[in-house]
């Protein structure tokens, strides 16, 4: 399977392939997430849609698990592409986030909790284990705009 062709992808995870989805798809395999759904909106410059389509169809897009909500406590859901959805590979696109709470920048992080930690939850023998990590913060640029 081509994991850059919506359609392909689409079909894998038993949607059916429709223009809306094809272009949400498009926008989130070429861009780097979480996105709002709103930011989507203004971003993608391909197709127009109203929000309750784009939220319809992240939601269709979360049950499939090709995406996977991003919760950072400012009461805004974002989304990202979850690139190993399909394959059962992980293909290094693990990660965390860290977002300022100011300016709302996110910083991609390449780090994760420490092999010991997974050790310790192995052992409640839970299975399809996942996890979410996200830090927030006051990035430096905003640190400078705030001092008087």
């Amino acid at each position: 399977m081509n994991h850059h062709d919506p359609d392909e992808i689409l079909k894998s995870a038993s949607l059916k392939v429709t223009e809306q989805r094809r272009v949400i798809l498009r926008f989130l395999l070429n861009n780097h997430g979480p996105f709002t759904v709103e930011e989507m909106k203004e971003l993608m410059s391909e197709g127009s849609f109203d929000l309750a389509t784009l939220y319809r169809s992240m939601a269709t897009f979360e049950e499939a698990g090709l995406v996977e909500k991003r919760l950072f406590g400012d009461g805004l859901v974002r989304w990202e592409y979850h690139a190993h959805s399909l394959c059962g590979h992980n293909h290094h696109t693990h990660h965390h986030h860290l977002m300022c709470q100011s300016c709302k920048t996110i910083t991609t992080l390449d780090i994760c909790l420490p092999p010991e930690f997974f050790k310790m939850i192995e052992a409640y023998n839970y299975t399809q284990l996942k996890h979410h990590l996200e830090f927030s913060g006051i990035c430096p640029e905003c640190q400078k705009k705030e001092v008087p």
